[in-house]
C-alpha cells in the first residue's frame, strides 16, 4: 500500500516537472483603454500583417479557427481583400462594415529570430562475409552506410495584436505575445493564435 502511494506522488511530481518545464508563449499587455466598457465581441474581422500571402492566409485561418472554439465568428480579411499590394485602412474599414463585424483584430509578426542547429552525418561500414576463412579481409562484402547532416530550426517569434472597435474605430486593446524555439512557423502560428484568442477570453473581450 504504501509502495502504491509512493508512486502516485512520484508521478505526480513528474508531471508538474514537464509542465513547469514546457515552453510558453508570453503575453505582455502593452494597452487596455481606460474608456472601454464591459462590451464582448461576437464577430470579428481579422486582419494579419505578413510577409508573404501564404503567411497570411494560414494565420488568419488559425486565429478564426480558434476564435470558433470560443463561439466567436471570426473572418479572415483575406476572403475579401486583396492584398498583394498592400492594405489600405479604409479597405480594412469597408470589409469589416461589409461583414458586420463589431470588431478588428490585427495581429502583425513584429519579428522572426530563426537559430540553425547544424548536426554532421557519419559513415558506418557494414560487412557481410561470404563464406571461407572468416579472418580473410577480402572474403566480406562491405557496404558504406552514410547519414547525412540533419539541420534543426528554432523560431522565436514576436506578435503585436491590436483589437479596435469597428464602430468607433477606436483602438482597444494591444498585447505583444511572444512564441519561444518551435521547429517550425506552422508550430508558431498555431502557438501563437491559441495565445492571442486565450487572451482576449481572459481578458473578457470575447
Amino acid at each position: 500500500m504504501r509502495t502504491y502511494s509512493r508512486a502516485i506522488v512520484l508521478t505526480a511530481i513528474s508531471v508538474i516537472f514537464v509542465a513547469a518545464c514546457a515552453s510558453q508563449t508570453e503575453i505582455v499587455k502593452l494597452y487596455d483603454s481606460p474608456t472601454r466598457t464591459d462590451q464582448t465581441y461576437k464577430r470579428l474581422f481579422v486582419v494579419d500583417v505578413s510577409r508573404t500571402q501564404d503567411q497570411l492566409v494560414d494565420f488568419e485561418k488559425e486565429i478564426a479557427a480558434r476564435l470558433k472554439q470560443e463561439s466567436v465568428d471570426g473572418v479572415p480579411s483575406y476572403t475579401l481583400i486583396e492584398s498583394g499590394a498592400g492594405v489600405l485602412q479604409d479597405d480594412i474599414y469597408r470589409a469589416s462594415d461589409d461583414v458586420g463585424a463589431d470588431g478588428i483584430l490585427v495581429a502583425h509578426i513584429a519579428s522572426v529570430d530563426t537559430t540553425m542547429e547544424v548536426k554532421e552525418g557519419r559513415e558506418d561500414m557494414k560487412f557481410e562475409c561470404r563464406g571461407g576463412n572468416p579472418v580473410d579481409y577480402f572474403l566480406y562484402d562491405h557496404e558504406v552506410l552514410s547519414a547525412p547532416d540533419s539541420i534543426k530550426l528554432a523560431h522565436t517569434v514576436v506578435v503585436v495584436t491590436n483589437l479596435y472597435d469597428a464602430a468607433s474605430r477606436e483602438r482597444v486593446w494591444t498585447i505583444q505575445s511572444t512564441c519561444f524555439e518551435k521547429a517550425s512557423m506552422k508550430e508558431v502560428l498555431l502557438d501563437e493564435a491559441d495565445a492571442i484568442v486565450r487572451q482576449l477570453r481572459i481578458d473578457k473581450l470575447i
